[in-house]
């Protein structure tokens, strides 16, 4: 696994530093000292503990590099995190350090921990939502009414508005950012349950101590055990993974239309941006790029939180484990794609007479379906789609307008008056 080389390049630097060894630690952290605080104002033990407790939760007295290593005989970091706090503690306090952690389990740190980094998340995440939104609405009063060719199995089909694409790409990412919100605010809970889950440690006082540190830690709780149930989890991930999937959509209709052959939009770009490495007059769509790696990798990612999802009784052998990298991987990949899409759109570069130009070079083909519909109430569908077929047939070898060749067909015209015809070709 690469550090900063391609990581940077899937993800945005506030989400890096979100989901980074020093922030995932310090949110554990930040748990412990919670947990120390909630204990105490439960009279569990004296609240000078929790001050000196809380007063060492810091990551820069930690070595993530220790941690790391020390881990691995454990298979999980919490158990040489406890460790060393306990050894800062003592320093100070033997008294204070039998109380670290007390009642609490390695599931209970990781899991908050994770909910509160996705919670910082879901607020970094929802800023490029609003650019994206803002930047799609100014490009629809601007150049909504623009007629272009519709497309249909990558072949011209019939003409439509360009409000029609950009306000498909608009709705459909705001309905996925809605339903992140809806299983975001269903995943971000409290998870308290000691050994096995019934905080049985903690006695008579485990209920009021989760509650209290669902308050600390601005929390919500739910009313069962859920540390072995991970839907609410997976649905996140599912509903980014549906968002990325529509940003993806966007990027492939822009990477599509920004062809050469096309070129009706374009990423804009710069001297250096989307340069190759080999072709000079090449600029390469960099933010489709993005987007569209993020659409083809999170799914996969997806797929291993579902078939992790049966956990073994009381607490899971790998199938949690998996969640540890595999989610931070989903939101990372997730950011990337929103900023690049969010950056691509706040620039997006029209070419209206290329549209135009592009609607024009198919000599009114693009009315085939309209005329052949007219012809229908005449003679029946089966032979107006025969005569119509034949006029696009000639109309594509002769490359003359499909309206000059319909005139010159006798069967036709018999049916259909030039002033109706006239009407038939025009764009509404």
């Amino acid at each position: 696994m690469t550090g900063q080389i391609f990581r940077r390049l899937t993800t945005t630097p506030d989400v890096m530093k979100i989901f980074s060894d020093t922030a995932m630690v310090q949110a554990m952290l930040d748990f412990e000292k919670a947990l120390a605080f909630s204990e105490a104002k439960c009279k569990i033990f004296d609240e000078g503990f929790a001050e000196i407790i809380g007063s060492n939760c810091k990551v820069e007295k930690f070595s993530i590099a220790d941690l790391s290593d020390k881990s691995v005989d454990h298979g999980t970091i919490v158990v040489p995190l406890v460790r060393r706090l306990i050894q800062l503690v003592s320093s100070s306090n033997k008294s204070a350090s039998g109380w670290i952690h007390f009642g609490a389990t390695s599931q209970d740190v990781i899991d908050t921990a994770m909910v509160m980094q996705l919670k910082k998340a879901i607020k970094v995440l929802k800023k490029d939502i609003l650019r994206i939104d803002s930047a799609l609405s100014t490009l629809i009063e601007k150049y909504g009414d623009q007629v272009m060719i519709g497309r249909t199995l990558l072949q011209p089909s019939v003409p439509i508005k360009f409000e029609q694409k950009l306000s498909g790409w608009r709705s459909a990412i705001s309905r996925s950012w809605d339903r992140v919100e809806k299983s975001a605010s269903e995943a971000m809970l409290l998870q308290f349950g000691g050994a096995a889950g019934n905080l049985s440690a903690l006695g008579v006082d485990g209920e009021k101590v989760r509650k209290v540190l669902s308050n600390l830690l601005n929390l919500d709780m739910s009313n069962e055990v859920w540390h072995v149930h991970r839907d609410r989890f997976v649905a996140l991930c599912s509903s980014l993974s549906i968002l990325v999937g529509a940003l993806g959509k966007t990027a492939l209709d822009i990477s599509l239309l920004m062809q050469f052959e096309v070129s009706e939009v374009f990423e804009k770009t710069n001297l250096e941006r989307g340069r190759s490495s080999a072709m000079p007059h090449k600029r390469n769509p960099v933010g489709c790029l993005i987007a569209l790696s993020a659409a083809k990798r999170v799914p996969h990612l997806l797929a291993t939180l579902v078939d992790a999802m049966p956990h073994e009784h009381e607490r899971a052998l790998g199938g949690w484990q998996v969640e540890w990298v595999t989610i931070p991987d989903i939101v990372e990949t997730t950011a990337g794609s929103l900023a690049a899409i969010a950056g691509l759109c706040e620039n997006l570069e029209i070419d209206q007479e290329k549209m135009k130009n592009n609607l024009d070079s198919l000599n009114g083909l693009f009315m085939s379906e309209k005329v052949m519909l007219e012809l229908s109430k005449k003679i029946g569908k089966e032979q107006a789609s025969q005569i119509i077929s034949e006029a696009c047939s000639a109309s594509i070898s002769k490359n003359q307008h499909l309206k000059d060749v319909l005139q010159e067909d006798i069967r036709f015209m018999k049916l259909i008056d030039q002033s109706t015809l006239d009407k038939l070709m025009l764009l509404e």
